[in-house]
């Protein structure tokens, strides 16, 4: 189930990076549908320029990516946040793949790995847990009030 409420992420901004035009399409209306600030770049390399300008509290990262790739962007963030201090926390994106690429992306320096196609209920979580926002489950205190809880499926345009 899923909590009707258009402001969940609402004040979290949100840099993803996808050089595939309909997945970064698709993973900015789930997020902004939501609340969250979103900003979307389909290189790795416009991605950095952003961070110029731009501080977010999640990076939506895909990995296989041309030029310079999901791995290869989260380090020179790393790089780039030490400089500036800041904790850059980042989620990468990528075709369901064997158990070592997970683990090769946390050793990146990602903090959560997701297969795409990636489910809305589990970014909406992901994108949240990490911005220190974690959204309640049916059962936990305080969930099921103000807006009603609806299953994702009845999400206009999303599948579940």
């Amino acid at each position: 189930m899923l909590r009707r409420n258009l402001t969940l992420l609402s004040g979290i901004k949100v840099l993803i990076i996808d050089d595939e035009p309909e997945a970064l399409d698709l993973t900015e209306l789930m997020l902004s549908f939501y609340g969250a600030q979103v900003i979307t770049c389909l290189t790795a390399v416009q991605g950095l320029e952003r961070l110029r300008t731009f501080c977010p509290d999640v990076i939506v990262c895909d990995i296989n990516m041309t030029r310079m790739n999901g791995y290869q962007f989260v380090q020179a963030v790393q790089d780039f946040s030490t400089d500036k201090g800041r904790n850059t926390l980042a989620i990468a994106l990528s075709a369901p793949g064997k158990e070592e690429a997970q683990a090769y992306a946390h050793g990146a320096g990602f903090q959560r790995y997701l297969c795409k196609p990636v489910q809305l209920l589990t970014l909406l979580e992901t994108v949240a847990e990490l911005a220190d926002r974690p959204i309640k489950k049916s059962g936990q205190q305080g969930a099921g009030t103000g807006p009603e809880w609806m299953p994702v499926s009845e999400v206009s345009g999303f599948a579940a």
